[in-house]
């Protein structure tokens, strides 16, 4: 029976490290993918491309929806107000608000500031309804004067999604318009900053997150035109949103990764622009964060309906990387047994003194070191140079942090799989910071 355990516990351990190679030949392959040469994102971003002038016919919608967000929504109106055209339209859905909500919107209210209200019982039923319901206004209603979407052809109309903690930069739109004046485009998604990142070490760790998918991962999904969506500061172009059907968002809690996916299988290109960025806040509570990714954890769950359809309607490479997103969540459960074998491993050698000397010696500690923390040294000096806030060594010493805070995912996989298994399917929002509060929030990208 021991001969049988120790074979078992073997195989698991070759199979554990054999994944976590598997990951990380991956995430190298596209660390040095991304690091050749030039993406046009940035030719665009620094002003030597050649598509100066190119979105200056484009209408432009920005969507925000809000669910108790009194905290932030006037900041980030006055934001989009600064940075965004005079003909353009800000869309605000309250999607069944019982805080100020809906007061502090209508201080905006005019020909550029729209509130639309949802009340119960039709509001609360996730994001991807409050969104759904402010692009049939806009086709019911359209913009106002010459610039109405009822009035311009729906391939000339961008819909910008924003959180209601979102600040856009001034910058945004000059960099992106021109992106869309190729037709095959149907959605770009900016890079997203945590605004609050020096507010505390789990706020910063956020900001790495986003920095090192987006430059790492999403720079080389956006050369092959398949750059996934996410959250704040995605544009798309109406269009492409109606090839969708009348309700172009789903009601799955990750509803930006569901559209992304199956705008690519609709035969849209989608992009990344991880140079222009939009800032939000950042979770400066642990439990607060863990139960923000168990929702994005649970929602990856309900993205495996769309397997079926990525093997059937795409093939290559953008069925290998679609599929690699997908099934994801996946290695957060090897992961999971990963650490449970290494902490079984611990504790067996608290109390004997023969895995004592057959752990503790310089070949194993060092292989462990190798196979837990050898990214960081990828990741750390790229988020250094990207961040220009901190030196080598500290974006060092930050990706080693990084490893340890991707085990938040653990424990938020675990949650979120028990949610969908006992069918709670509701919207775990996040909760925000007054922007006294974020301290920093609205200072530099």
């Amino acid at each position: 029976m021991r001969t049988l355990g120790t074979a078992m516990s073997t195989v698991l351990i070759v199979c554990a490290m054999s994944a976590v190679l598997v990951v990380f030949t991956y995430t190298l392959g596209m660390y040095l993918e991304s690091a050749g040469r030039p993406d046009p994102a940035t030719a665009i971003a620094t002003g030597t491309g050649s598509r100066a002038g190119v979105g200056e016919d484009f209408a432009v919608v920005f969507v925000v929806p809000c669910l108790n967000e009194e905290r932030v929504i006037g900041e980030t109106l006055r934001r989009l107000i600064a940075v965004s055209p005079l003909d353009s339209l800000i869309v605000v859905v309250d999607d069944g608000s019982d805080d100020g909500t809906a007061e502090v919107v209508d201080g905006f209210a005019g020909p550029r500031v729209r509130l639309l209200r949802r009340e119960l019982p039709d509001a609360r039923r996730g994001k991807g309804e409050a969104l759904n319901h402010a692009i049939r206004f806009l086709l019911d209603r359209g913009m106002p004067g010459d610039g109405a979407a009822g009035h311009r052809a729906a391939d000339r109309v961008i819909v910008c999604l924003m959180d209601a903690d979102g600040r856009l930069g001034p910058e945004s739109l000059a960099t992106v318009l021109p992106y869309f004046g190729d037709p095959r485009i149907g959605a770009a998604q900016i890079g997203v900053r945590i605004g609050n990142r020096a507010q505390n070490i789990l706020a910063r760790l956020q900001d790495m997150e986003f920095v090192v998918h987006a430059h790492v991962f999403q720079r080389t999904r956006s050369r092959m035109g398949f750059a996934g969506l996410g959250g704040n500061g995605q544009f798309m172009r109406l269009s492409a949103l109606l090839d969708l059907g009348e309700n172009p968002w789903s009601q799955s809690l990750t509803e930006d990764l569901d559209l992304g996916v199956r705008l690519v299988l609709s035969g849209w290109r989608t992009k990344c622009l991880p140079h222009v960025a939009v800032r939000q806040q950042g979770l400066v509570s642990l439990r607060k964060l863990v139960r923000q990714r168990s929702r994005w954890f649970q929602g990856h769950l309900q993205a495996w309906r769309l397997v079926p359809s990525v093997v059937s309607r795409a093939s290559g490479r953008v069925a290998a990387d679609l599929l690699n997103v997908l099934l994801s969540p996946s290695l957060i459960f090897v992961a999971s047994f990963m650490t449970m074998s290494l902490l079984a491993s611990l504790t067996g050698a608290a109390f004997s003194e023969t895995a004592r000397e057959q752990l503790f010696q310089p070949l194993p500690i060092v292989s462990w070191y190798v196979l837990t923390f050898a990214p960081a040294f990828l990741l750390g000096p790229l988020y250094a140079r990207v961040s220009g806030d901190l030196r080598w060594a500290g974006g060092l010493v930050y990706g080693h942090l990084f490893i340890l805070y991707s085990l938040v995912w653990l424990v938020a996989g675990w949650w979120g799989l028990w949610r969908a298994v006992i069918g709670r399917r509701g919207w775990l929002k996040t909760e925000r910071l007054a922007d006294r509060e974020a301290g920093v929030a609205l200072g530099p990208t």
